[in-house]
């Protein structure tokens, strides 16, 4: 099962707790069965309000994932230069190299325990929703994101067809909601300005279409 697969399952599996949907959930990645269809627009209707809190949830854990590779480093770094100092003889605890590495790693160290704090307050504040949960660890752990983006009238998709738009490879436009209607788009869809689209896949394929969708 590849990773919008499991994404799928997760966002099937928390559906059915709330609306008891059965069925195919997509058909083939983009093409949408009868079943599939019915089901995915529960499925956005469901969880439409969620999707900015899986959003947040999934970008400050990839926000965390460098920070610790970078501390890591930084660390590396100190234990270098304080081996430096010594082999040279002149490390102090004063000394100018040795407080500005310190500095520099205490200042990382600070940012990424906040980070770290808002990430942990917000999993907590999510602890008892299946779906933001799940769909958060599945797509952290397939390198994906959900996002949402309102169309702007200045964007260069406007009144295209989704089928006359290149989008990235990994990108999918899963559903639109258009003032109370949520639709579950094919290539004949057409956009319009002020949709709310939600678009699911590799992380830096969505941010490609967010940016090109939200065109300021």
């Amino acid at each position: 099962m590849g990773w919008l697969d499991n994404i799928k399952e997760s966002l099937f599996q928390g559906t059915e707790k709330i609306t008891d949907v059965t069925g195919k959930i997509v058909e083939k990645g983009k093409k949408v069965s009868t079943e599939g269809v019915e089901a995915t627009r529960d499925i956005f209707t469901s969880i439409s309000e969620r999707t900015s809190d899986v959003t947040a949830v999934v970008k400050l854990k990839y926000e965390l994932t460098p920070l610790s590779k970078q501390l890591e480093v930084e660390f590396s770094n100190l234990g270098k230069t304080v081996l430096a100092l010594r082999r040279s003889g002149e490390f102090s605890p004063e000394n100018e190299a040795f407080r500005e590495q310190l500095e520099k790693l205490s200042e990382l160290d600070n940012t990424f325990k906040a980070k770290q704090g808002e990430y942990e307050q917000l999993k907590k504040k999510h602890s008892s929703n299946y779906v933001v949960n799940k769909l958060s660890e599945d797509l952290s752990a397939a390198n994906a994101m959900i996002d949402q983006v309102i169309i702007s009238e200045k964007s260069n998709v406007v009144n295209k067809l989704l089928k006359e738009i290149l989008l990235p490879k990994e990108a999918l436009v899963s559903a639109i909601k258009r003032g109370e209607e949520v639709i579950i788009p094919d290539g004949n869809t057409q956009l319009k300005t002020g949709d709310q689209v939600i678009v699911i896949g590799k992380k830096d394929d969505v941010e490609k279409v967010v940016k090109r969708f939200a065109a300021a």
